[in-house]
């Protein structure tokens, strides 16, 4: 996030604090059915997944590099930069009879259908088919690699286009975070037994962070202390650390991030923390009502990139304590209580005001 956003959010949750807490509308409720319902997971799945998706980072791939994308937001595809150091995009099916060309990342020069053999350079071209005889009248140009848009921006790979009619105001924010000097430095994929809207409410909010994070994370930060915004469709958030309460009164020259722990949601359902030394890119999406597709990488400074005890530790903590057993745990346990029709709405309160403008956006999309 930008500096200058950062710091007047900062401002604004001390003023709050001191205040005694922030001023907001009435408590809301989001019927209980948006999150079981498989004719309403159609429905977002079809309507809100539209845009450009972070994919990976642009530092993972060097030319020569492919990758296989698969996930329930942007289908198979395969991202590969050639010897140009170009960075394209493809169906991830060879173009004879469909078969899955790659499906583990690698080093290539050009990528061979394990079924037949037919060849494609990293251009997308067809360059070989075997027996090419037997197909008479066939013309490789018109049998290249099913194009794909990728998009290269902020350090990130992006499957779509216009990524920055995408982002608007958030632009800067992307920017500011100077992710083409990170290094992913571990990635997690997972599935859970939960709504997608689930987890992602629980990144909105920090209502939940000294009960659920009580043996985790709590310690660095204060009881329900954060500031948020709109940005259109998006979120922009600060979760107030302990460190606030002893920050000089001029924060101008303050490490701000040692202070708070700035947070971006880009509609619908990828989230950026930032941490105090490196970046979590979590990306989740829905595989059915209850279930969802988790993505987490952590990307690192790049001249830090040695200091590995380091960073296994924070892995550790983040990826494998904090969201894995608590943040998806709990999820997992508000999906039970919801598939169990124990309830018919659920409520939300001012602490979690966040929510109502991410709700707001996804009714619009829907409409």
């Amino acid at each position: 996030m930008e500096r200058s956003q950062i710091l007047r959010l900062t401002e604004r949750l001390r003023a709050e604090l001191a205040a005694g807490g922030p001023a907001a509308p009435a408590t809301f409720t989001v019927p209980a059915a948006r999150y079981r319902d498989p004719a309403w997971c159609a429905r977002e799945r079809a309507a809100l997944f539209r845009g450009p998706r972070i994919v990976a980072a642009s530092a993972s791939l060097d030319a020569g590099a492919c990758a296989p994308i698969d996930r329930a937001d942007v289908g198979a595809a395969i991202i590969a930069r050639g010897p140009d150091g170009v960075l394209r995009g493809f169906s991830n099916a060879c173009r004879h009879r469909g078969t899955r060309l790659v499906d583990a990342p690698c080093t290539a020069k050009a990528l061979v259908c394990p079924y037949h053999a037919w060849t494609y350079d990293l251009t997308g071209a067809l360059i070989h088919v075997p027996h090419a005889a037997a197909f008479p009248g066939l013309s490789p140009a018109d049998r290249g690699l099913s194009p794909r848009p990728v998009t290269e921006r902020h350090g990130l790979v992006w499957l779509g286009d216009d990524v920055d009619g995408y982002l608007g105001d958030l632009g800067p924010d992307l920017a500011a975070l100077a992710l083409d000097r990170h290094v992913p430095w571990r990635r997690a994929r997972t599935t859970r037994r939960c709504n997608w809207k689930l987890v992602i409410e629980a990144f909105l909010d920090g209502y939940h962070i000294r009960t659920l994070h009580r043996d985790t994370i709590y310690r660095f930060f204060l009881d329900g202390a954060a500031a948020a915004e709109p940005a259109g469709p998006h979120i922009r958030a600060v979760a107030g650390r302990r460190a606030l309460r002893e920050a000089p009164a001029d924060l101008s020259g303050s490490d701000l991030r040692q202070l708070v722990t700035p947070n971006l949601l880009l509609f619908p359902s990828t989230i950026l923390i930032e941490h105090p030394d490196f970046v979590s890119l979590l990306t989740v999406a829905p595989l059915g009502p209850d279930r969802t597709d988790w993505d987490h990488m952590m990307l690192i400074p790049a001249e830090r990139a040695a200091d590995a005890e380091h960073w296994d530790r924070s892995w550790s903590l983040i990826e494998e304590g904090v969201f894995q057993r608590e943040d998806l745990w709990v999820c997992e346990q508000a999906q039970r209580g919801l598939d169990a029709g124990s309830t018919d709405e659920l409520l939300f309160g001012e602490l979690e005001s966040a929510v109502r403008w991410f709700h707001a956006a996804l009714d619009a999309a829907l409409a």
